[in-house]
């Protein structure tokens, strides 16, 4: 296993790196951070980073860890050790190493603290098969939903050809344009017939009307009686206005009158 440390600011502990057997890559300042291990070509399995807790704010780069995930090997750890020099120091914000963290895409696993109130963070770069997303796969003979994450799985995928002509469950067919029946087969097409109508339909509209006003006139019935008596009894909406007085029941008589002059 391949396995790389580097020390942040003023950490130093040549008992540490003597008991680990690597020699430990400086990063005195917060800008040499993201250049540390440029020139370091083989992947490693782990990544060990010291620096003192109180350094954190002024030595530690969220930002430029991202720049060294990429020399992990898929699965590699990153743990960051952060021992304090005092008991219990309350002026540090731990939360700027679970950030970078995330920032440069690793997974954390633990943080514990030290005996003298420092802590150690662990994460790990994932590797491709937890990267790739989840699928929504649908079945097509059940009707259910299923989750699946194998992206091997084919079996419950729908074929979008199988939408249009299955017979069991896709799309409905367009309707045939042949049981399509025409509004009217004369040239007015259901509209009403035209001002220089040659067809005919003029003449058929206006004996319609004139016999739906016959059928009005024989089928009204007086509610008052005083309809065959003439104008001087009539209610103002009768029909019979401005007609002679007839008898009952000779209300579809039509008097013609004319001079002999």
């Amino acid at each position: 296993m391949t396995s790389a440390t580097i020390h942040i600011g003023s950490y130093s502990n040549e008992a540490e790196a003597e008991g680990n057997g690597v020699t430990p890559i400086p990063s005195p300042t917060k800008e040499t951070l993201s250049t540390c291990l440029s020139n370091h070509t083989t992947p490693l399995d782990s990544l060990h980073i010291y620096i003192y807790a109180l350094e954190l704010s002024t030595h530690y780069d969220p930002l430029a860890l991202a720049s060294l995930v990429s020399s992990l090997a898929p699965g590699g750890t990153l743990s960051i050790h952060a021992p304090s020099k005092q008991q219990s120091p309350s002026d540090v914000d731990w939360s700027v190493i679970p950030t970078s963290f995330l920032l440069a895409g690793l997974k954390s696993e633990s943080e514990r603290r030290d005996t003298n109130e420092g802590r150690v963070y662990t994460a790990r770069k994932t590797t491709k098969s937890e990267d790739a997303p989840s699928r929504i796969n649908l079945a097509a003979k059940t009707g259910k939903v299923t989750l699946s994450l194998d992206d091997d799985d084919e079996d419950q995928l729908i074929d979008e050809d199988d939408l249009l002509h299955n017979t069991t469950g896709g799309m409905l067919a367009p309707p045939s344009l042949s049981d399509a029946t025409p509004k009217s087969t004369d040239d007015c097409g259901g509209r009403k017939a035209c001002d220089n109508c040659t067809c005919g339909r003029a003449e058929r509209e206006a004996g319609d009307v004139l016999e739906e006003e016959k059928k009005e006139a024989h089928t009204h019935k007086s509610s008052c009686g005083n309809c065959a008596k003439g104008d001087a009894f009539r209610c103002a909406g009768c029909p019979y206005l401005g007609l002679p007085a007839f008898k009952e029941g000779e209300e579809h008589l039509v008097l013609k009158l004319r001079d002999d002059v």
